[in-house]
């Protein structure tokens, strides 16, 4: 008894450890954001945040295709095998997508410099996040606290190091975020660099990779089409006051998916183990931790656009344009915050195709409320944003259908 509740105590503080180098992670992101909006032109700005929306978006397809998996499928047994497959499968996916994402940002118009340093950073930072997928499903969550906060320090010390001997621009915050990767990735990368067989990763895939897979390619649809239609269709300038209020809103998706990827072997073991009171506790922990993230991160936005609105684009942008946004995106985020834990219950369960075709049936309703305003073009930002507001309602909604079937009964 003694020893099972030292343990848990343990487990606790890791976890509790997880969220505060999460924090760290995001507010390292967003201080080199903050010093970047107000310092280059809003198209220069747009730019960089939709590149940012693609790396992210990379993030999201290692979490389907490697992290929930592997949170389902870990066995100590398998430990080996399943590292060596699924680091080999991690490989292929990071040289595909930084590929593809170099062609993307080239055909944009970006610079080849940003190019390359974008593609570099996007191909360290989803090597980086399979590593601490292992550490998680080994339920070691002291060890990717300690890569965030060393992100954290990483980034602010070569980011104010470089913006104090030159000018602020999208160079140096991308050359930080590279620091800081790298500055991270040493302690998590240990034991997890071998080569293995194809066979556990494809096995996984079929299972559960697959469904995860189409989760997130809808759930982007849902979650991020403006930021593709108003990027692309409009330019990066008519992208950029969305862009800003985003980026200030930053740290809760980086927190969502952290929050996500430390209770999810956590919530696959109450499942595996019928512990249904132990899921539901842990589910409600995640709620109430993303609710006070969205209000508190909400609060301070509003603060600063009252008292010190000249500090968003540095008087780039107008009050009364930035308002409608700043609103809608933290009703978007409420939701999602709401979601969260239901969707990190049943990916536990290994549930994913359910979720799947939550975010299939939400998809068109973002897809079409978009694709109409932007045909319309009358209060173009406003209706896009509602848009994804109510793609995320459906969402969270199916999600929440999908949890219920998880709380009424023990493992399949």
């Amino acid at each position: 008894q003694g020893d099972g509740d030292h343990m848990g105590r343990r487990e606790g503080l890791g976890r509790h450890a997880g969220v505060v180098g999460a924090f760290a992670y995001s507010g390292a992101n967003f201080a080199l954001a903050f010093a970047l909006q107000g310092a280059v032109p809003k198209a220069a700005f747009g730019s960089y945040a939709f590149a940012l929306v693609l790396v992210q978006f990379g993030l999201s397809v290692s979490n389907a295709l490697f992290a929930a998996p592997l949170a389902v499928v870990w066995t100590p047994e398998a430990r080996a095998s399943l590292i060596g497959s699924f680091f080999r499968a991690t490989l292929g996916l990071v040289a595909l997508g930084a590929g593809l994402l170099g062609l993307g940002l080239a055909a944009m118009g970006l610079p080849p410099g940003e190019t390359l340093l974008f593609m570099a950073l996007a191909a360290l930072l989803w090597l980086r996040w399979f590593f601490r997928a292992v550490a998680l499903a080994e339920q070691d969550f002291t060890r990717p606290a300690r890569a965030d906060l060393i992100y954290g320090a990483g980034v602010l010390a070569t980011g104010a190091a470089l913006f104090s001997l030159s000018p602020i621009r999208v160079e140096g915050a991308l050359c930080a975020m590279l620091a800081g990767t790298l500055a991270s990735m040493a302690g998590l990368a240990r034991g997890k660099i071998r080569w293995g067989a194809a066979a556990p990763f494809r096995a996984a895939f079929r299972t559960h990779g697959g469904w995860a897979l189409v989760g997130v390619v809808t759930t982007e649809l849902t979650a991020n089409l403006h930021a593709y239609v108003l990027a692309l269709w409009f330019g990066p300038a008519a992208f950029a006051p969305v862009a800003l209020v985003s980026l200030f809103f930053r740290p809760l998706p980086i927190l969502m998916q952290s929050l996500t990827q430390i209770e999810r072997p956590v919530l696959a073991r109450c499942y595996r183990e019928g512990a249904m009171a132990d899921l539901a506790r842990g589910v409600r922990g995640i709620t109430g931790v993303m609710v006070v993230a969205v209000i508190a991160n909400t609060a301070l936005i509003a603060a600063l656009l009252i008292w010190h609105g000249p500090a968003f684009g540095n008087g780039q942008y107008a009050d009364m344009n930035l308002w409608p946004i700043l609103l809608l995106l933290a009703a978007a985020q409420m939701v999602r915050g709401l979601r969260t834990g239901p969707s990190t219950a049943a990916q536990g369960g290994g549930l994913f195709r359910p979720l799947a075709f939550a975010t299939i049936w939400a998809a068109p309703v973002t897809l079409i409320g978009t694709i109409g305003a932007a045909l319309v073009g009358w209060q173009i930002v406003p209706m896009v944003l509602t848009a994804v507001l109510a793609g995320e309602l459906v969402t969270a909604l199916l999600i929440q259908r999908t949890y219920r079937t998880i709380q009424m009964g023990a493992p399949r």
